[in-house]
Parts: C-alpha cells; structure tokens; sequence
C-alpha cells in the first residue's frame, strides 16, 4: 500500500473519531442541560399550592334517573383535596347516603348511614420544561373507604331446620364496612378557580360479614353490598 494511501486512511479515521467525540459531547450536554431544567422546574414549584373543595353532583342524577316505585336512594358527598407541587393530591371525602328496597315476597329493605374515605391521587399530566403550568389534570390514585350504617329487613324468612316450616321476621342491624377504591379522572379549569371533573372508581369489599348472616344490600358510599362494584362521579369544585 503506498504511503499516500495509507496517509489518507489515517487522516480519515482521526477525523471521524474527532466528529463522533463532538457529537457525543453535545448530546451529554443537551442530557445535562434538560436534566438541569427539570430539576430547577421541579423546585420551583412550591410545596403548597392551595385546596379544592369539589361537590359531587352524580348521585343527583342518578337519584332522579333510578328512583321508582320499587327503589329509592340517595347520597351526598363531597371532599378536600390538597395540591403538593400540582403533582399530589391526597384527599378526604365524607358524604351520607340511604336507600329502601321493596323485594320479593313482601320483603323490604331500607338503611342508611354516614361514610368517609382517605386516600391521595397522582397527577400522570407532566408539563414540558419551562413551558408555562396549565391547572389541568389527569389524576389517579386509591381511597380507604369506611362507612357506618343502620340497616333493616322486614318480612325476613327463616327456616327452621330443627322443628321444620318457617318464621317471617324483621331483622334489623347496625355495622360498619371497610373498602378500597382504585380513582382514576380528569379535573379541567372551567372558569379561573371554579373546576369541572369525572372520576372512575373500582372498588373492593373487605369485611364481607358472617357467613349465614343476612348482609346490607345497600353502602352508603359503596353502592350495592357485593364484594366488588364500579362508581362514577362528576364533581363541581372550587380551588381556594
């Protein structure tokens, strides 16, 4: 191989080592740089960023739509969520709710009670360094629901396996009931701080009760006493 060839050769590779190391210092330093601007948005941010208090409008129309003749119910709820850094949001909910059932056979039920739930939900919207914050988000999360009700059944019929036949009776009792709900929704700024918003919520009976025992066919809170069931919300909330 000449030596012009060869010269060629070794100048070609020094240059192409020489633009790869530059290249690869830029994108180190665009990395760093975009790193370094995250981080400063992040802590500009200020811890605490004020409260919504949000009323839940969905059982309204629920109530008005389902109610009849055979089944009533109602449920008021509302809740105070906090904003950490527009990223956290944990949240108290507490509301009230009943409900009365005419079933088969004569039988009825009817109970009602209070409730309240604790959790926190995550904003999953994330802003684009140094773009401006819009109060738009897109939350998920789970609650701790608890609620504590008075429920009775008349015209309840039991058996008796000793003597045989039957016994119609009113069986009335108060308990309390634990679940946890998997919260997923949006919160939009409709007006400067009035906001609208939706939520799914899947949620998980914990306590069942004693087997054999005649169950609460209603939750305030819950909804209908199976071990696990949907809801959904819309609420309209004001963030001071």
């Amino acid at each position: 191989m000449s030596k012009t060839l060869k010269y060629l050769l070794l100048s070609s590779l020094l240059v192409f080592s020489a633009i790869a190391t530059a290249q690869q210092s830029t994108t180190n330093a665009t990395k760093s740089k975009t790193y370094i601007q995250e981080k400063k948005d992040t802590l500009s941010v200020p811890l605490w960023q004020g409260f919504m208090v949000e009323f839940d409008v969905e059982p309204l129309i629920e109530n008005v739509i389902l109610n009849n003749s055979t089944y009533t119910a109602y449920t008021y709820q509302g809740n105070i969520q906090g904003n950490l850094k527009n990223a956290y949001f944990p949240v108290v909910e507490i509301g009230l709710g009943g409900a009365s059932k005419s079933l088969t056979n004569s039988h009825s039920y009817q109970g009602d009670g209070m409730y309240g739930k604790l959790g926190v939900d995550f904003n999953l919207l994330k802003p684009k360094p140094g773009t401006k914050i819009i109060k738009n988000y897109f939350l998920a999360g789970a609650r701790l629901g608890a609620s504590h009700l008075n429920y009775t059944i008349d015209n309840l019929t039991i058996a008796n396996d000793y003597w045989g036949g039957t016994e119609d009776i009113n069986y009335s009792r108060a308990t309390t009931k634990v679940w946890f709900e998997v919260v997923a929704g949006v919160r939009v700024s409709f007006f400067k701080n009035i906001y609208l918003g939706w939520s799914v919520r899947n949620k998980h009976l914990l306590n069942q009760g004693k087997y054999g025992s005649p169950k609460p066919w209603y939750i305030p809170g819950y909804g209908i006493g199976n071990s696990s069931a949907w809801g959904f919300s819309y609420v309209v909330g004001y963030h001071f």
